[in-house]
């Protein structure tokens, strides 16, 4: 068995210290396995090369002696490992650069200031921030390479709200979008209507200067747009947002100012359609395709028949887990869906809905764990691993959750109505309580979540 010490998985002894330990410990080396191959500082690496006075992104090479000044900025929970990796490549080329994080994820770098902010919900570090990326993206000129970083995250790390609305309007907004359930590409759609830099107005700010975006995908199918985007035209509408907004049933909850905002349509309240005057370049270092044929090649490595269920998995967190656990149920019971012992995995995001305030806290990997272990049994050797693959679940600081037959039984002995606790979100200290909670810390990635589940 590997040492924590050398585990992304920081609690790997307590996860298999019960329950079905032999599926425990083969999930969590699939789901430990996937999380190095979509490691952004390789990807970067790979993906970027320097020789002498070349620069060389994917394929495309530029001539640095033909750029006055390098900028580096950029924002998400995946940038801090694609920074590390810029400041090594470039060095003391770099004229200036700020990439912004998570809180928790900085370290400093020799040469691109790391700032920290919040997520889910911004707070202030994420409005300070974005005046300083603003601040470098104005000072490029026609003759300056802009390198732009980008990572899921992004929307709350960095904000820079339309004048019109203030920044604790914006903060509203997030908090009402994420609790909603609405899918992220509907969230974004919402967000770049109230933004500066959203949506593609970044790369109107930077133009003429010539722009290459890195970006990890944490949008199932990995679009560009939704990846870059600062950098990308967007296809959303203004009227796309009004309606989600109405759709959620969140138009009378939101801000007056907001509101007002969305009230009344203008032309230059509509983000960009087109960049095509710009210089830009878009590379996609890390999909999410890396992410699930990382776990398939795993699961065969280890035995375990791979199939892939789906790379859209989308719905209510809790819902989701209980479909994707009845499949493994039937899988085992029949022997008929698929070739046992297998592994199925599915990627995407799912969402958690919430009604009024939380009694507890947890996210949507811990709540799709607990949904999917409600009707198993210990009998059925049936193991179920959900993670959010930057490390952080939702609001909490736990990746997700590992469960099996054993974990209803064991909650019940603690005093715990599994179902109840579930209903009020309280999964993170319901999971804590059995020793089912998946902790791993900031991993520098944050790639879709990632469901692996095995069937012995």
């Amino acid at each position: 068995m590997k040492s924590d010490i050398d585990s992304i998985i920081k609690n790997r002894e307590a996860l298999l210290s019960h329950g079905w330990v032999k599926g425990r410990k083969a999930c969590l080396d699939i789901i430990e396995y996937a999380l190095k191959a979509v490691d952004p500082y390789h990807a970067t690496h790979m993906a970027v090369q320097l020789h002498e006075e070349a620069l060389i992104v994917d394929g495309r090479e530029y001539d640095l002696k033909t750029f006055d000044h390098i900028y580096i900025i950029g924002a998400g929970k995946a940038t801090f490992r694609q920074a590390q990796a810029m400041d090594e490549i470039l060095g003391d080329r770099i004229d200036e650069g700020v990439v912004v994080v998570k809180h928790g994820q900085a370290k400093p770098l020799n040469h691109i200031k790391i700032l920290e902010s919040a997520h889910p919900v911004p707070d202030h570090n994420s409005f300070t921030a974005s005046r300083e990326v603003i601040k470098i993206a104005e000072k490029a000129g026609k003759n300056d390479l802009v390198i732009c970083l980008m990572s899921g995250g992004v929307s709350s790390n960095c904000c820079s709200p339309v004048d019109e609305i203030s920044d604790a309007d914006k903060i509203e907004m997030n908090r009402l979008l994420v609790h909603c359930g609405a899918q992220v590409t509907e969230i974004m759609s919402v967000r770049r209507h109230l933004s500066k830099i959203k949506g593609g107005r970044l790369g109107l700010i930077i133009q003429p200067a010539t722009c290459i975006t890195l970006t990890v995908s944490d949008a199932i199918g990995d679009p560009m747009e939704w990846n870059a985007d600062w950098t990308h035209p967007d296809s959303s509408t203004f009227q796309d947002a009004v309606d989600i907004l109405h759709r959620y049933g969140l138009w009378d909850q939101i801000p007056v100012r907001v509101r007002d905002y969305f009230s009344s349509f203008t032309n230059e309240k509509e983000t960009p359609k087109s960049l095509e005057n710009g210089k830009f370049q878009y590379c996609m270092i890390v999909k999410t395709t890396d992410l699930w044929k990382a776990a398939v090649k795993q699961s065969e490595k280890l035995g375990f028949t791979p199939y892939l269920l789906t790379s859209e998995m989308k719905g209510e967190s809790r819902e989701a887990g209980r479909v994707l656990s009845s499949i493994a149920r039937e899988a085992g019971k029949t022997r008929k869906l698929f070739q046992i012992p297998c592994a199925l995995i599915a990627t995407g995001e799912t969402g958690v809905r919430i009604h009024g305030e939380p009694r507890g806290k947890g996210g949507a990997n811990q709540e799709l764990g607990c949904g999917a272990c409600l009707d198993l049994t210990l009998e059925e050797n049936i193991v179920v691993g959900a993670i959010d693959t930057d490390g952080t679940d939702g609001p909490t600081d736990y990746a997700g959750a590992l469960t099996d037959g054993s974990s209803v039984a064991a909650a019940q002995k603690m005093g715990f109505d599994f179902h109840k606790e579930l209903m009020e979100h309280n999964t993170s200290e319901l999971l804590k309580s059995i020793g089912d909670i998946i902790y791993t810390g900031h991993t520098g990635s944050n790639v879709n979540d990632l469901v692996v589940i095995l069937v012995l």
